[in-house]
């Protein structure tokens, strides 16, 4: 059965979205069939795969609001070997619409328990916020990886993160913190080096660290992973090579 990864972060800008493209296009090229999913009303993840969200039939809104199942909304992304389910402005209705039903954290879980033992894994991106949608998310994961600049903000706001963590294993008895990957890492800053520091001694942490480069915004505006845009021996490209191969060794 797959395994479900949630890719979440309550502070906006921290490379979430970059984080569960590559991560994505790197299990692809290590063998693995890989789900996207994209629970971020923003549509950045559908946007990245060069799909437009004001034109697509079915999204992640549909399979939520009941009105399709998971595997009608799922569409062929630009890699091989990854699909994905993507996202439409109508998402931001979704929470509203679910808010009041009973059960409404299962939602998601339910929906896709029946697509589950197609894929090696599924890689959930969120919006920056905890609120219903990303819940539904945690639930139905079994790891959760938190992508994060090394500054203090980011810092303070992993605090929140591991609370509603700890809340969600009451009803998710296996979802567990994978860890804390280091984004947008400058090595000349001393401050992100005093933050980074802090974060081991803090949460699990993975030994790749992702430096910062205008790389990762520029493959985004040509809707390609870091791998096809910059070439493999990018130092960008192979971090997020070695970063998947940790998340394998880890989940299996």
């Amino acid at each position: 059965m797959g395994k479900v990864i949630s890719i979440v972060n309550n502070k906006g800008g921290v490379a979430k979205t970059t984080t569960a493209f590559n991560l994505s296009c790197a299990l692809s090229r290590l063998g693995k069939r890989v789900l996207m999913i994209d629970l971020d009303p923003q549509s950045s993840l559908t946007i990245y795969c060069g799909l437009e969200p004001l034109e697509l039939k079915k999204s992640i809104y549909d399979v939520l609001t009941n009105h399709c199942e998971a595997k009608d909304a799922l569409m062929n992304s630009p890699i091989e070997g990854i699909d994905i389910i993507p996202a439409s402005i109508d998402l931001s209705a979704a929470e509203v619409e679910i808010v009041g039903k009973i059960g409404r954290e299962f939602i998601l879980s339910d929906k896709l328990a029946p697509v589950v033992e197609g894929y090696d894994y599924i890689v959930i991106d969120n919006s920056p916020s905890l609120g219903v949608l990303t819940v539904n998310s945690l639930i139905a994961s079994d790891y959760v990886i938190s992508p994060s600049e090394p500054t203090y903000l980011a810092l303070r706001g992993l605090e929140i993160l591991t609370s509603t963590i700890n809340q969600v294993v009451s009803f998710n008895g296996k979802l567990k913190f994978m860890g804390v990957l280091i984004t947008m890492y400058d090595p000349r800053t001393s401050h992100h080096a005093e933050v980074i520091e802090e974060l081991k001694k803090s949460y699990p942490t993975f030994k790749t660290m992702v430096k910062r480069s205008i790389r990762f915004s520029d493959s985004c505006l040509s809707s390609q992973s870091i791998f096809d845009y910059a070439g493999d021996s990018f130092a960008g490209a192979q971090a997020y090579l070695d970063f998947a191969k940790e998340v394998i060794d880890y989940a299996g």
